[in-house]
């Protein structure tokens, strides 16, 4: 490899501060940002044994954002979820959620039982990851 290329390669990642947070390793809780399947963000706690969070909808929260309160109890969760002002929905009800985990890790997880009208059904990682893939020359 060239100086030049050398360069102009510190250059580019220097440029793209992100990159410096594209690791993204499975928690051994609940804490995370989480993407679901109604496209919204969830941004979870868990402490000890409770689980809180605020789910906001791809545009800011301004369709809809939530908060739910709920317990975990090894592989599920159960709580109380409800819409706020924030967002133009205004509904609430209960939700049980079966959490999946791999090796110690939570990989994700997914809605079991639900009342009010709640959207989202799976949730993942918001990982965005990027790989860089070496030029040879």
């Amino acid at each position: 490899m060239s100086v030049r290329h050398a360069v102009l390669g510190m250059l580019f990642l220097a440029a793209l501060p992100s990159l410096s947070h594209a690791s993204c390793a499975a928690p051994t809780d609940l804490n995370a940002v989480w993407k679901a399947d109604d496209g919204g963000l969830y941004y979870v706690r868990q402490v000890g044994n409770e689980v809180w969070w605020v789910g906001m909808s791809a545009d800011e929260g301004r369709t809809w954002t939530n908060v739910f309160r709920g317990t975990r109890n090894g592989a599920t969760v159960v709580g109380k979820w409800a819409d706020v002002p924030r967002g133009g929905a205004k509904a609430n009800g209960m939700l049980k959620l079966a959490v999946q985990e791999n090796n110690g890790a939570v990989a994700g997880f997914t809605r079991t039982e639900v009342t009010g009208g709640f959207g989202g059904s799976a949730w993942h990682l918001n990982c965005n990851d990027v790989v860089l893939v070496p030029v040879n020359e």
